[in-house]
């Protein structure tokens, strides 16, 4: 049921679904994890050097939304209005199993104050999809809003594999770009989990579900305490 860049909250309309949302509000548990900030682009814009970085990329668990929506923006046609995600791990390889969310943080800076949003051409490629309709789709190239807060953009971005048409292998690169450049780039690349590791997974990624993992330690992968709650175009909730 889903697609393509969302930005954050994480407000996903997720399209595909994709999604994109405005920048992470504070208290959202969200922070920069060295090992995972990948390198950014510096680059010459009005006098000032505009700087770019992608922070905690990784496969995420959908917990709740508002639903489905038409958007044809989108490579399918739909998105996801108002998802809120949880991380399960940072990660650029993504297992192909329904309810996977392939999210990432980005942040654009220095921007001017004025005006309090900027136009962002936000780019999806994908493998071949074959839609239901019998048509095929490789990815989105549409223009989203950026919110300027402490003149930088913050927001976040990424796909819901919701459907078993979306479950294609392969590379999927996200690309952001200001005026004409580009800003921002992120690939992942998804596989096809053996039978153990997808057991392991369906439960986490089950739409809703709020059991998986109360009792787990820290030092467990899907513990619930590592993992960030972001609500897409909304309030953040606390980590449970």
């Amino acid at each position: 049921m889903m697609k393509q860049l969302t930005s954050l909250a994480l407000l996903l309309a997720l399209g595909g679904c994709a999604e994109h949302s405005p920048a992470p509000q504070a208290g959202n548990n969200l922070q920069e994890s060295p090992e995972h900030v990948a390198a950014g682009m510096d680059q010459q814009t009005a006098g000032t050097t505009l700087k770019s970085k992608v922070i905690r990329p990784g496969l995420y668990r959908l917990v709740r939304s508002s639903g489905t929506i038409s958007d044809p923006k989108t490579g399918t046609g739909k998105s996801i209005a108002k998802p809120v995600i949880e991380l399960v791990r940072s990660t650029d390889r993504i297992p192909l199993a329904r309810g996977g969310q392939l999210y990432f943080q980005y942040r654009i800076w220095p921007l001017p104050a004025q005006p309090a949003y900027v136009d962002l051409r936000r780019v999806v490629r994908h493998p071949a999809m074959t839609l239901p309709d019998g048509s095929v789709s490789t990815g989105s190239d549409y223009t989203i809003r950026g919110k300027v807060s402490g003149n930088q953009v913050i927001a976040y971005t990424g796909y819901g594999l919701d459907e078993d048409y979306e479950l294609v292998e392969g590379d999927w690169v996200f690309e952001i770009w200001y005026q004409d450049r580009k800003v921002i780039e992120q690939k992942f690349t998804t596989y096809r989990p053996d039978k153990t590791e997808l057991a392991g997974l369906e439960p986490v990624l089950a739409l809703g579900n709020r059991a998986v993992g109360q009792n787990a330690s820290p030092g467990e992968p899907f513990s619930r305490l590592n993992w960030p709650r972001i609500t897409v175009g909304g309030t953040p909730t606390a980590t449970p």
